[in-house]
């Protein structure tokens, strides 16, 4: 029994640790703002970028310095941009709390802190007399047995 009894306190511990890793893992990542960049001449990606811009193929500059003589359609490059920006307001604003909340949150913090608090031990009244010495067990000589 003693081993199960471990064996339980440990999956609890390992559990913690995964999920306190899971939530660390889950705040960094919807925190994290990404820019992927990229260029494509007709269907072929030419440059990819993460966190920068991507490199043109060239094709604008070719346009304005031959001007008319190229026979090729311009609009075959594209660029396409993904933006992801992720969560930067962690600060709770507190001006937007009613009065109810803010009672209700003073009152919860007060009780939440008073349960870690030690109580202060009381010795019993009758603590400094001993009990009354038996001259009998009463149990054996009325013979009442919990079955």
């Amino acid at each position: 029994m003693l081993n199960f009894c471990n064996f339980v306190a440990m999956m609890k511990a390992k559990i913690r640790h995964i999920l306190s890793f899971a939530m660390a893992f889950l705040v960094l990542f919807s925190t994290l703002s990404f820019t992927v960049d990229m260029h494509f001449c007709g269907k072929q990606l030419v440059d990819f970028g993460l966190y920068k811009s991507a490199k043109t193929c060239g094709m604008a500059t070719m346009n304005t310095t031959m001007g008319d003589q190229m026979d090729m359609d311009m609009g075959c490059c594209s660029d396409f941009n993904l933006v992801q920006q992720g969560q930067d307001d962690w600060k709770i604003n507190l001006e937007n709390i009613s009065f109810g909340n803010h009672y209700f949150i003073a009152t919860f913090i007060s009780n939440y802190i008073e349960l870690f608090q030690e109580l202060n031990k009381i010795a019993p009244p009758n603590a400094e007399y001993p009990p009354p010495l038996l001259v009998q067990d009463v149990i054996i000589l009325d013979q009442q047995f919990l079955i």
